[in-house]
């Protein structure tokens, strides 16, 4: 079925792309090493990969089968013993969660996941201190809360195969997530006036439709079917008018 919210996504752990850590049932422990469960997956942004929460296993004890710990509160623990997703929360802390059930996930419209990131939100706060959220927040604000803070052991991160080409996971692109806006940053690609030899360095020797490939030429644009001859050709052509100009 298709999901309500199409931007976000439950990714299992197995699938997660990550030459350096294995998250499939990997452990789960408290501050103290309490056993809390196993990663069981991830529940991303499907546009930009970025992680909110972990799907915990419970293995039981929880009121449901799963509950979803935020990111911000998660850390990795590498040590002779191995590999851990370790929380900063008690477990006292994580059964005031609302129980989460992936069947249900798939049916959450947008005040379902506000109510529920607000009530996990809440449960993660400091003993004593109430905190409530403005019921007019918009759902968005709420990924801007330390509680869902980028985690800087997580490293899998979708590469862009439309954008450049199908080399591209081969040659191990560097993908810079595209803003919620859907504007999405461009390389700029300096031709210099006396080198001609530079081709593109975009994958597969062409640059894409719209791309900057000159700054000294005047900043020419590629158009579609271009290839990297034609783009060379291009620039000596903008290069001899800028000279007769000046």
């Amino acid at each position: 079925m298709n999901h309500p919210m199409p931007w976000l996504k439950y990714a299992d752990a197995g699938d997660i792309d990550n030459d350096v850590v294995d998250f499939d049932k990997m452990n789960v422990e408290s501050p103290g090493g309490e056993h809390l469960g196993v990663a069981d997956g991830f529940i991303l942004d499907a546009d930009t990969g970025r992680p909110y929460y972990v799907v915990v296993d419970s293995g039981g004890w929880f009121k449901s089968k799963h509950f979803l710990l935020p990111v911000g509160h998660v850390r990795l623990d590498q040590d002779d013993d191995g590999e851990a997703l370790v929380t900063s929360l008690t477990r006292d802390r994580i059964d005031r969660f609302p129980g989460f059930d992936r069947k249900l996930f798939e049916k959450m419209s947008d005040s379902d996941l506000k109510r529920f990131n607000d009530e996990t939100c809440a449960a993660c706060t400091i003993e004593g201190v109430v905190v409530t959220y403005n019921s007019a927040e918009p759902l968005t604000a709420a990924w801007n809360r330390s509680d869902f803070h980028y985690p800087d052991w997580w490293s899998a991160e979708p590469t862009r195969p439309d954008r450049m080409g199908a080399t591209a996971v081969t040659k191990g692109a560097e993908y810079h997530s595209e803003s919620k806006s859907g504007a999405a940053s461009r390389e700029q690609v300096t031709a210099k006036a006396d080198d001609l030899s530079d081709v593109s360095p975009h994958f597969d020797g062409r640059a894409q439709p719209g791309d900057v490939i000159g700054i000294e030429t005047g900043g020419e644009r590629t158009e579609i079917g271009d290839t990297s001859d034609d783009e060379n050709k291009r620039r000596q052509a903008a290069q001899k008018n800028a000279s007769k100009q000046s």
